[in-house]
């Protein structure tokens, strides 16, 4: 699973700023994570990355803030719901 710098801009110039992070235990997965826990849309960042990599939007509620969403990504080729 490979991400472009020229993708990474792409997202950046659409969305802001973002972090890309592990997730910790488990499948030890990627995410994308914008603002400070931001939602996006999903389908326009979906179409940025491409085919390749499916995104899968995930959040956890925070009783101070709300949802706090992340972006999970994963190879296509492995990929199962």
């Amino acid at each position: 699973m490979r991400l472009s710098i020229k993708t990474l801009k792409r997202i950046e110039s659409e969305f802001g700023e973002f972090d890309i992070s592990q997730v910790l235990g488990g499948d030890n997965g990627i995410y994308l994570r914008f603002g400070y826990w931001e939602q996006v849309a999903i389908g326009a960042l979906q179409e940025i990355i491409g085919t390749s990599i499916v995104v899968e939007e995930d959040s956890d509620y925070d009783d101070d803030c709300g949802n706090k969403y992340m972006y999970r990504l994963f190879d296509s080729m492995f990929y199962k719901k």
